[in-house]
């Protein structure tokens, strides 16, 4: 039995994982905010023969996720074999430092990087204890060069990199590898809805818009990741091929830091 913890399961990419890591034959434990999305997701991993545990939470909340993960270790007797920080927040859209509030700022950072540091203090002794694990940071690429109007979100996935660091160093004497994916812009729904607005409000079609925002990024494949693209290199890390690397940051962006 092998046992999974996705954070950031309602929706979008981390729902995607914790389904492909139920494919793969792992019991999975999902954390969001949202319980009926939740629920459903249960129902999905339980038809593919996998047990499944919903646990709801604000991330930002450290008092509401420790009492999540203690939960998830009674669930699974104390095991975890892979541990995937999924949950993130864009944080406010383009205020430029100086109008972007402190509360807004501490929110993004509380999500994006707090919260997998409360994560890993509680499940990575369970996994070096254990002697094996395998720990996904989901980054972006904003955290690799910066971004105006990011800046919230920037540093704290800039310092969500210093962290999978530093925890690949002290867990991997123990055999557990911690590294970092950092994914550019993704078609989820959520950005699919944005490209659809930004059509109507420029008056273009959607694939005007969307090569344009292509453009804009810089992106020289010419496309946006799909959820598949994130899914596939967790299973690559989760799976055998992702046994010797650790301290990683692997980036699914379309080439767009390469310029």
């Amino acid at each position: 039995m092998k046992i999974a913890f996705v954070t950031g399961a309602s929706a979008g990419t981390g729902r995607e994982i914790a389904l492909a890591l139920a494919g793969e034959g792992h019991d999975v434990a999902v954390l969001g905010r949202r319980t009926a999305a939740l629920d459903d997701l249960v129902r999905e991993i339980e038809g593919l023969g996998r047990r499944a545990l919903a646990l709801t939470a604000d991330v930002r909340d450290a008092g509401k996720l420790e009492v999540a993960l203690d939960a998830l270790l009674e669930w699974s007797d104390g095991r975890v074999d892979v541990v995937v920080n999924a949950a993130g927040t864009t944080g406010p859209l383009s205020p430029p430092i100086g109008q972007y509030s402190l509360e807004d700022f501490d929110s993004t950072v509380a999500t994006n990087l707090r919260a997998p540091f409360i994560v890993l203090s509680r499940l990575l002794p369970v996994m070096r204890a254990a002697g094996q694990g395998r720990v996904i940071m989901i980054g972006g690429n904003h955290g690799m060069r910066g971004r105006a109007g990011r800046s919230s979100y920037s540093a704290s996935k800039w310092g969500l990199r210093g962290l999978t660091r530093s925890a690949a160093l002290e867990a991997g004497p123990d055999g557990v590898t911690v590294n970092y994916i950092a994914p550019g812009p993704i078609a989820i729904p959520r950005m699919k809805a944005a490209w659809k607005a930004q059509a109507e409000a420029g008056g273009v079609s959607e694939d005007e818009a969307l090569r344009a925002y292509v453009a804009n990024m810089g992106i020289p494949l010419g496309k946006p990741s799909e959820a598949q693209d994130i899914v596939a290199m967790v299973l690559y890390l989760a799976g055998p091929g992702g046994r010797n690397i650790t301290g990683q940051e692997l980036v699914i962006d379309g080439g767009a830091t390469v310029l």
